[in-house]
């Protein structure tokens, strides 16, 4: 390849470095307010944990948070069951474990009762979409589950 074309071809990968590129001071100033958002957020003193299931990935499905409580709450997983907490995330208790699929959509809950339907299967834009079988309903907070069908 000519020593000419070598030239144009940096100069067209290193032009939109120069003209896009940030500064030294500005990238300052945005890491300074990245920090300072960090630092005034409600979930800085939020310290993450793995809960399990260890053989399942952790795609977050859905979540459902009790309006008058937000320590409890239900987090369904893409591809590891229906996850309860009453202690904001400390402990979860596995409640869908005993069914044919574990693949969790999309979560909802009448706090009022207890009511839970729970739609299997979960869809996404990537390749790694689950098939589930319908649509399942607790009336005693997940203790016990009816099919109720596609």
């Amino acid at each position: 390849m000519p020593m000419h074309h070598l030239k144009f071809i940096s100069f067209i990968i290193l032009l939109p470095l120069c003209v896009f590129g940030q500064t030294i001071e500005s990238h300052r100033s945005t890491k300074s307010e990245r920090e300072h958002s960090a630092a005034e957020s409600l979930l800085s003193n939020v310290k993450a944990s793995n809960i399990g299931p260890t053989i399942f990935n952790g795609r977050v499905a859905d979540l459902d948070i009790n309006p008058n409580d937000p320590t409890e709450f239900f987090v369904a997983y893409a591809s590891g069951g229906l996850w309860y907490t009453n202690n904001n995330g400390t402990t979860f208790e596995p409640l869908f474990q005993q069914e044919s699929v574990m693949t969790i959509g999309d979560v909802a809950v009448d706090w009022i009762t207890g009511t839970i339907y729970l739609g299997t299967g979960e869809q996404n834009s990537s390749r790694s979409s689950y098939a589930g079988n319908g649509v399942y309903k607790s009336i005693d907070k997940g203790k016990t589950w009816l099919h109720l069908g596609l």
